[in-house]
């Protein structure tokens, strides 16, 4: 099957903390390669959560004709 090109932009993803909805979540440890469990803390509050498969912030791409 022949290559398939298009633009694309970048955007940026981020977690507002459950606890005080105004700190952004980052991660702060690695995954954990069975589980996916990645370790995050809020930049303000300090609070603690687990996500899994994604970190915080990251990037993704989208085509320039894509709302995200």
């Amino acid at each position: 099957m022949p290559e398939l090109k298009r633009e694309v932009r970048p955007i940026e993803v981020n977690y507002v903390c459950d606890a005080c909805g105004k700190g952004m979540m980052a991660a702060c440890g690695d995954m954990d390669p069975k589980t996916g469990a990645i370790d995050h803390r809020c930049m303000i509050c300090d609070h603690q959560q687990v996500f899994s498969w994604q970190p915080y912030p990251r990037v993704e791409h989208i085509g320039l004709d894509e709302n995200f």
